[in-house]
């Protein structure tokens, strides 16, 4: 015959349950696990803003070339029109946007028909503008800087440096200058 299973008290059964309920509570993550992970986190989190923050100043510098191709594109359509590129209100300089004088010339445009607003800079360093006049290499030059571009000499194409190194703003001088030259 088969022993008889001994019997325990219920006491027995509930000390039991108890002792198991905190053993099982009290697990959990120890300080070093937590560390790891919360480390692990942020490393993958600092590779993704890196990685963003690079995409939006390609989107700004991609933005900076599409608006120059347009204002180059109206600068053309305004001489087919009056004979002339917009005037040179402060005639000692070139000018950036926030000045006002930026705004009087690129307004012209605008007057015209030619650009729906006036073209401001998604970031960065501003537009600038200044009217050489016609009948050289120059003509009405639009410049700006794009960050993502390697230092050159040359500008990408298709800027244009007119001046010998360290002569004039869009010289040949090593930067990431972009201008354009709306000869005329």
């Amino acid at each position: 015959p088969k022993p008889r299973p001994r019997y325990r008290p219920a006491s027995v059964f509930r000390r039991q349950i108890i002792i198991n309920m905190r053993t099982s509570f009290s697990k959990g993550f120890t300080l070093v696990e937590l560390l790891v992970v919360i480390s692990i986190i942020s490393l993958l989190s600092s590779i993704v803003l890196t990685s963003v923050n690079s995409a939006r100043a390609k989107a700004r510098d991609a933005r900076k070339m599409a608006d120059f191709r347009a204002i180059s594109t109206a600068l053309q359509l305004f001489f087919d029109k009056t004979g002339g590129m917009p005037g040179n209100y402060n005639p000692c300089c070139g000018v950036a946007e926030g000045s006002g004088f930026y705004e009087q010339s690129m307004q012209e445009l605008v007057d015209a028909g030619f650009l729906p607003s006036i073209p401001r800079s998604p970031g960065g360093e501003k537009y600038s503008w200044y009217n050489y006049g016609g009948g050289n290499n120059t003509g009405g030059l639009m410049k700006t800087d794009l960050e993502t571009v390697p230092d050159t000499t040359t500008g990408i194409p298709p800027s244009c440096r007119p001046w010998a190194a360290g002569v004039n703003w869009c010289s040949q001088s090593s930067s990431k200058e972009y201008c354009i030259c709306n000869t005329y």
